[in-house]
């Protein structure tokens, strides 16, 4: 998203609203399918042919295509087709090795990734969190025993790497956390006509801040993907009269912080609670 000057309190019905603002280019997660642009979730679907037989067992092209959707929906990332050839080449070994085991795994992610497109954006960002929180956390004890790296997980991690794991709290931070965080800036500065901190600055100033902080803050950073999209639908629900007030509000806070991070988690607060309420 480009850093932008504002947010226009007048809404001319004709033309978009947010233009010129963060608001005006969709989060993929807020896309029709819910997957990544330009990813095997948004393509058309090939037949359905077996591309592997183990066995007595047959490997589809459907069940490649559906892990392969599930692994760039953690990656927030389309895969590059090498990247894209390698995994289904691993899943394909997989499957020959031990057919009924790899069934039994693609089975449960071809439930989960079948119900994307029907979840709202705050929903889908919930079970990518769940998911990526899962992922990570096995991956991370398969390492710890000694076992050789996931081929999907490797494949996410070239997209959205494991910045840090709090293995006692069960809270896996991801590259594309601290991403949604530096957003979250942009969108809420936007509002008070303010250009938000260095994006790697930002960053390295959050993880030095995970040093001393509690498990709620910890989560609340990991979580921050979320948050961005519930300050996304909260705008975007809110009225000329109710936006000029927060704008207001945003701009004093703003001049006043210590730290704009406060302000930003606030407004991210305020989104949450409105959206549950």
């Amino acid at each position: 998203m480009a850093i932008t000057t504002g947010i226009e309190p007048a809404r001319d019905q004709t033309t978009d609203p947010w233009a010129g603002t963060p608001l005006a280019e969709e989060h993929w997660l807020e896309s029709p399918s819910g997957f990544p642009p330009g990813g095997i979730g948004n393509a058309e679907p090939e037949p359905d042919l077996p591309v592997a037989t183990a066995r007595g067992v047959h490997l589809t092209r459907q069940q490649l295509t559906e892990a392969l959707a599930f692994a760039e929906f953690l990656a927030g990332h389309a895969l590059s087709a090498d990247d894209r050839s390698e995994l289904e080449m691993d899943l394909v070994d997989a499957f020959e090795d031990s057919p009924k085991q790899a069934m039994r795994h693609l089975r449960t992610l071809a439930g989960g990734i079948r119900r994307i497109g029907s979840l709202d954006p705050i929903n889908r960002c919930q079970r990518r969190l769940q998911a990526l929180t899962a992922t990570y956390t096995i991956e991370q004890r398969r390492l710890a025993d000694g076992a050789d790296p996931s081929p999907m997980m490797a494949v996410v991690g070239r997209y959205n790497p494991l910045v840090r794991y709090w293995a006692s709290a069960g809270i896996v931070l991801v590259a594309d956390a601290l991403t949604a965080r530096a957003a979250q800036h942009r969108l809420v500065l936007s509002l008070a006509d303010r250009e938000p901190e260095e994006t790697t600055a930002l960053a390295r100033r959050l993880l030095d801040a995970t040093a001393g902080a509690s498990r709620t803050e910890i989560a609340e950073l990991a979580a921050a993907e979320l948050r961005l999209l519930a300050i996304r639908a909260w705008l975007r629900d809110m009225g000329t009269a109710a936006l000029g007030r927060l704008r207001e509000e945003v701009t004093r806070a703003v001049a006043s912080a210590l730290d704009v991070d406060i302000v930003v988690q606030q407004v991210g607060y305020r989104a949450s609670l409105s959206l549950a309420g």
